[in-house]
C-alpha cells in the first residue's frame, strides 16, 4: 500500500460519519422465533431506534419527505419509517411507540389479507416446516411436478431459529422451506391457497400467534384514527408482479389502491412493490394509476441528485443494538 493511499484511508477512518435522508423498512415488531427473512423487530429495540430517530434526526411522513425531496429542500437527516403488509403487532406493539415519540409511519398495507384468520402465508410456511419437530417422508405433486416433503428429527439449526434465507441452509427443513417459498412466491393465489391447504393437512397448522395475523378493517381504522399513520398500497395478494400479465398487475396495484383509500377515506399516494420485484413496465403502471412516488427494497440513501420517485430505496432495519442503524443510516 503506497503512503498516500494509506493516509487516505486513515483520513476516512477518523472522518466524522454525517447522517444522510433514508427511509426505514420495517415489517414485524414482536418476538419471534423462527424469522428467516428478517422480519421482525423485538419491541424493545425498536423503542430504542424510534427514539433515536426523535431525537438525532428529523423524522417525517413519506409524503412530506417526497414533496421536501422534488423541492430540493430535504434535510440531511431526514427520516420516514414504513411498515410493509399489515401485521396485527403493528397496532398492539409498534402504534403506542410511535405515539410516544411523535413519529410518523407509513403502512404499505397488502389488501388481500385484511380480516384473515390465518397468518400471511410465509410465516406460516415457516412455522409448519421450521418450527415442526416431527420427521416427514412424503411426496407431493403441485402444477405436475413433484414436491418432496422429507426430513428427519429437527437439527440444531433448526431449533436455534437462527437461520435465514439468504445464507446457505444447513438443513433439510431449510431447504425445503426455501424451495417451497421460492415456488409459492411465483405461484398465484388460488394455487398458493391449494399448496397451503396440502401442507396444512400433512404438517398440521402453524401454531396460532394473534399478532402475527393480518389486521382487521376496524384494527387498521384504529391504527389510522389519529392521522400519525397513514396508509401506502402494497398490492392485493403480496405477489412478485414481474411474473404477472400486464392485465394481473394492474389489477393488483389498482384494487390495493382502492381498497386502501376506501380505509383511509382520502387520497394514497404511495405504493411498495412486493418484494422488492419491479421492472420498467410495474414501474411505468405504478405511475400511469396515479401514484406519486414508489418505494423500493433496494438498500441506500435518498439521493436528492439521482433518486428515482417511483423506485426510492429503503433501508431494512435489523433487529440490532441501536449502533448498528446509526451506522446504517450515516456515511
Amino acid at each position: 500500500m503506497s503512503v498516500t493511499h494509506l493516509i487516505s484511508t486513515m483520513r476516512a477512518a477518523i472522518r466524522p460519519r454525517r447522517p444522510r435522508p433514508v427511509i426505514l423498512m420495517y415489517h414485524r415488531v414482536a418476538v419471534v422465533r423462527h424469522d428467516p427473512w428478517g422480519l421482525t423487530v423485538d419491541p424493545e429495540r425498536f423503542e430504542e431506534q424510534i427514539a433515536y430517530v426523535k431525537h438525532h434526526r428529523t423524522p417525517m411522513s413519506m409524503d412530506e419527505l417526497v414533496d421536501r425531496l422534488r423541492s430540493k429542500t430535504l434535510p440531511a437527516n431526514a427520516v420516514a419509517v414504513t411498515l410493509d403488509d399489515g401485521y396485527r403487532d403493528n397496532l398492539v406493539n409498534a402504534k403506542p411507540v410511535l405515539g410516544r415519540h411523535g413519529v410518523p409511519a407509513t403502512l404499505f398495507l397488502a389488501t388481500g389479507f385484511i380480516n384473515q384468520n390465518t397468518p400471511f402465508w410465509w410465516d406460516e410456511l415457516a412455522t409448519m416446516i421450521l418450527a415442526s419437530t416431527q420427521a416427514i417422508r412424503d411426496q407431493q405433486v403441485w402444477a405436475g411436478e413433484a414436491v418432496a416433503l422429507d426430513w428427519g428429527e429437527a437439527e440444531h439449526s433448526d431449533m436455534a431459529g437462527g437461520w435465514r434465507a439468504w445464507d446457505e441452509p444447513r438443513s433439510a427443513r431449510q431447504n425445503a422451506y426455501l424451495a417451497m417459498w421460492r415456488r409459492l412466491q411465483r405461484a398465484t393465489a388460488e394455487d398458493r391457497e391449494v399448496t397451503m391447504n396440502t401442507l396444512r393437512r400433512h404438517l398440521g397448522t402453524a401454531q396460532e400467534d394473534p399478532l402475527g395475523k393480518p389486521m382487521s378493517s376496524d384494527e387498521i381504522r384504529d391504527l389510522l384514527i389519529d392521522g400519525l399513520v397513514e396508509l401506502g398500497a402494497h398490492t392485493v395478494t403480496h405477489p412478485a408482479l414481474t411474473f404477472l400479465s400486464r392485465l394481473e398487475s394492474r389489477q393488483e396495484i389498482e384494487g390495493s389502491r382502492h381498497k386502501c383509500r376506501e380505509l383511509a377515506t382520502k387520497c394514497v399516494n404511495g405504493f411498495a412493490y412486493p418484494y422488492g420485484d419491479v421492472s420498467s413496465e410495474v414501474r411505468s403502471e405504478v405511475a400511469t394509476l396515479g401514484f406519486s412516488w414508489a418505494c423500493s427494497t433496494e438498500g441506500g440513501f435518498v439521493d436528492g441528485k439521482q433518486a428515482d420517485i417511483y423506485a426510492l430505496p429503503r433501508v431494512a432495519v435489523p433487529n440490532a443494538p441501536i449502533g448498528t442503524l446509526v451506522g446504517l443510516t450515516t456515511a
